[in-house]
């Protein structure tokens, strides 16, 4: 089960921890696998065997033949469900080493694989379950000839998925196509946000974590039911995804003599990073991508040429999320919620330093960034973005620009970064007299 975007308040917590559990759907088809292959093993007792004697399409002729099929299918059964797991072992270590343990939770995420684990260890319950029940000195009606018919169609499906799910495992390795993937997920809308004022009053009420983490989200729906209607202003000081110290303080409000377990069961804070806590995970991910391709021991910028396009989309798609110098984000539903760190900054301000300090000893990839900037700037300045959006971006440019400038190790290569950036300068000086 994929859950997408951060994740709303305790139930939403607890409900990802048990169905994104990697082996739930597995257990569950091993569990019921018995039981369905005994209620075709009845129905074979009460005329199901006698129908397809009568339609002249048996599976086999005899009891010793019915059995030597059942043990061949039970241990063709448990040679896949090891292939599949050795396989998917050998594929995500090497996965893991080039792209990162946090690209395989994603794909442990998928639908795909678990249902085709769980096809496996069905099957394999299912035929021996066929194996013990079938006698080896019967014959006619006396075979669970349906079962058996039952249990071949079962293998055929299983294997016609497991070709499909193979062929899923593999193209994990393939970077650009998970770079892609997650670029999608992040360019979503999360949270509807409004531009406001800051509160100019009193806190009267802090509420702490209670542990330390990271807050997997912020149910707002919960947390309004726990402030009056017409109560002042409440700020919600952390955002999905960021890490929090037991103590730390993760609600101011006006009000007083508020439910804090409730509060607190709103903002579920968890032990690690996950996909679940939406954009702010996913697009530290591809900044994540980008630098391991950098890294002496990958050394593929191309990859990271890639990570940096879709960074450069994803932040077309949440450009609705900039809020002007001096306001600050406040729920589009609820305008009591300030929303501190959930708004284009806060999104894209620590993960474009962390890619710039990556991409310093890259000027190829430096300046395909600013690059990026300058065609997203224009963009923007065609549809009549904010000029301090285009400001804010005009400044990424600069900074990526002087951080490689001081790492190049040729004059050309100087010359190329300060050229690139010329450009950019020119196309923002002109967006803000056209927004001016």
């Amino acid at each position: 089960m994929t859950i997408k975007g951060p994740l709303k308040g305790l139930f939403g917590w607890l409900a990802h921890r048990v169905f994104a559990t990697y082996f739930l759907v597995p257990i569950c088809a091993t569990i019921i696998a018995a039981p369905i292959a005994y209620l075709f093993l009845a129905a074979d007792d009460e005329g199901l065997s006698g129908w397809v004697l009568s339609s002249d399409i048996p599976l086999v002729a005899s009891g010793k033949a019915a059995q030597e099929y059942a043990s061949v299918l039970t241990g063709v059964n448990a040679a896949l469900l090891t292939l599949y797991f050795s396989i998917t072992l050998l594929v995500l270590t090497i996965a893991a080493a080039n792209l990162g343990v946090r690209l395989i939770d994603r794909w442990l995420d998928k639908r795909l694989i678990r249902v085709s684990l769980a096809g496996l260890c069905f099957n394999l319950v299912f035929s021996l379950v066929l194996l013990a029940a079938v006698d080896p000195d019967a014959s006619g009606t006396g075979l669970p000839q349906g079962t058996l018919w039952i249990s071949l169609l079962l293998f055929l499906l299983n294997l016609s998925m497991l070709t499909v799910a193979l062929h899923d495992l593999g193209r994990t390795m393939y970077v650009d196509k998970a770079v892609s993937k997650i670029a999608e997920d992040a360019g979503e809308k999360g949270t509807q946000i409004a531009s406001a004022l800051p509160h100019k009053g009193t806190w009267n009420t802090s509420i702490a974590a209670k542990r330390d983490g990271y807050v997997e989200g912020i149910d707002l729906e919960e947390l309004a039911k726990c402030f009056k209607d017409g109560t002042g202003k409440v700020h919600i000081a952390v955002a999905p995804g960021q890490h929090v110290l037991e103590g730390e303080t993760v609600l101011r409000a006006a009000e007083t003599d508020l439910p804090e377990k409730q509060i607190c069961r709103a903002i579920p804070i968890g032990p690690y990073r996950s996909n679940s806590q939406g954009a702010v995970f996913q697009i530290r991910l591809l900044v994540e991508i980008a630098a391991r391709a950098l890294s002496p021991a990958v050394n593929d910028f191309y990859s990271a040429i890639a990570a940096a396009d879709r960074l450069t989309s994803v932040m077309a798609n949440q450009k609705d999320l900039w809020i002007e110098d001096g306001e600050i984000a406040v729920s589009a539903l609820d305008n009591r919620f300030e929303l501190a760190g959930q708004d284009f900054r806060g999104l894209f301000e620590d993960p474009m330093n962390a890619f710039r300090q990556a991409a310093a000893d890259y000027p190829s990839v430096s300046i395909r960034m600013i690059g990026n900037l300058a065609r997203l700037t224009r963009q923007l300045s065609e549809e009549s973005a904010s000029a301090g959006l285009l400001r804010y971006l005009h400044r990424l440019a600069e900074e990526l620009a002087e951080h490689a400038k001081s790492r190049a190790q040729t004059d050309y290569d100087r010359q190329a970064i300060a050229r690139s950036l010329d450009a950019f300068e020119g196309l923002a000086q002109a967006s803000e007299t056209g927004n001016a």
